[in-house]
């Protein structure tokens, strides 16, 4: 495997959790009645959203787990985030009825991550703010088995070990993390994705790309994360703009579905969200607080933190060349790794989204405040100095806001639009 100099941390022992079993395909959620007569269930709970019900998403799953003598309930009282009070009102609901012996989730990033934890909250005691987290898993009880089935080529969450909650007092992102939180089984049927309006496509396919390529640049890379990570990412810039001007072609968004299964892996990988380095630690902050959802948010950090992260890393970064296409020759290492991040803001602005903090109305006035909060605190919840390849300073923190705001890059060249 090509690594150009890269020393992996072979003395560490890699420890491999995942789901148990992916079933990948057209149709692949017509199969749930008959996964859980598998799993022996007799009654499940079916968690999902609004919006799934409302496109008749549900409407073949509900059948095949009719058809097989199954017993259900549905629950859709969920929100396009997953929300402490999202994740109370289902534990609470799932709690009281008693009488389920698996869970099914079939939508988005919030209905999925939702449903782990209520799979989990309904073995293990007391309250679900009490397992937010990151670095302790506190789940000691096996939760009960869990089917999830994405509706967005994006979150990965359907084969992660993680669940993320929104702080209701701060507005930032938080997570649980449990080899507990993993599916029994993930079905990832991409003709799911075909309603998914274009904004939420965008937004997807792009948190899946920050997903693999913050999970390549990690300190913590691995070969395993490294061949998942650079596919994906390959996969999605060959497949995300056709997957957003023709949702219904199936072939981009079979791409896509995969993908974003992969970026779900790699952050799986043998730490707590360490792939998920600087790029989410400041979308999962800015996005929540300022009102960008999270794939905008992470996104449009994502050509910042690979200009931020040139110094140390050019020669990784340099490896992202023949996924966006740069193939010139003569051209050293560096100079490679400075084209990549404009690469990354020329497929945002093809899918019309922003690139800029002031473009999600991030006030000015919050560049240094926030910044502050990044370096003095925020850091440390993500472990950065573990996983990000360039370490944080105040100065550099404000410096590296300030340019996110403005659309400058430090290291990187790319002509900004008159």
């Amino acid at each position: 495997m090509y690594t150009q100099g890269y020393k992996y941390k072979y003395d560490l022992t890699l420890k491999y959790d995942q789901v148990k079993k992916i079933l990948l395909g057209q149709e692949a959620s017509l199969e749930t009645g008959k996964q859980l007569k598998n799993m022996g269930s007799k009654r499940t709970l079916i968690v999902t959203d609004p919006n799934v019900h409302k496109f008749g998403l549900l409407d073949g799953l509900v059948d095949s787990v009719t058809k097989s003598g199954i017993g259900f309930e549905i629950y859709e009282d969920i929100s396009n985030e997953p929300t402490m009070d999202n994740i109370v009102k289902a534990v609470e609901f799932s709690r009281k009825d008693g009488n389920f012996d698996s869970v099914v989730a079939i939508g988005g990033g919030s209905v999925l991550d939702t449903s782990k934890m209520v799979a989990s909250m309904f073995t293990n005691p007391g309250e679900p703010a009490e397992y937010l987290t990151p670095v302790e898993d506190k789940f000691k009880v096996p939760g009960l088995p869990k089917i999830l089935i994405p509706t967005t080529g994006g979150t990965g969450s359907e084969v992660s070990n993680m669940s993320v909650v929104i702080e209701k007092d701060t507005m930032y992102k938080t997570w649980a993390a449990s080899s507990n939180l993993l599916a029994d089984m993930a079905l990832v049927d991409p003709k799911l994705n075909v309603s998914a309006p274009p904004r939420t496509t965008a937004a997807s396919g792009m948190d899946a790309l920050a997903h693999n390529i913050e999970g390549f640049i990690s300190k913590e890379a691995n070969p395993i994360s490294d061949g998942m990570a650079l596919q994906a990412s390959y996969l999605i810039a060959h497949n995300l703009r056709t997957a957003y001007n023709d949702p219904s072609n199936i072939e981009a968004r079979t791409a896509m579905s995969t993908a974003a299964m992969l970026g779900g892996m790699v952050i799986t990988f043998p730490w707590v969200a360490g792939p998920s380095i600087l790029g989410h630690c400041l979308g999962e902050a800015f996005g929540p607080k300022y009102g960008a959802i999270h794939g905008v948010a992470v996104g449009m950090a994502l050509p910042y933190i690979l200009d931020y992260n040139i110094p140390p890393s050019y020669t990784r970064i340099s490896e992202l060349s023949s996924i966006f296409d740069i193939r010139p020759k003569g051209i050293d290492a560096r100079t490679l790794a400075r084209m990549i991040p404009g690469k990354i803001i020329e497929l945002l602005r093809d899918l019309e989204m922003p690139t800029t903090l002031r473009e999600i109305n991030f006030p000015k006035t919050d560049i240094e405040t926030f910044a502050d909060y990044i370096f003095e605190s925020r850091q440390k919840l993500y472990d950065l100095p573990r996983f990000n390849p360039r370490r944080l300073s105040k100065e550099n923190t404000r410096r590296l806001i300030k340019n996110m705001y403005e659309g400058n890059f430090e290291n990187a060249f790319y002509p900004k639009e008159a």
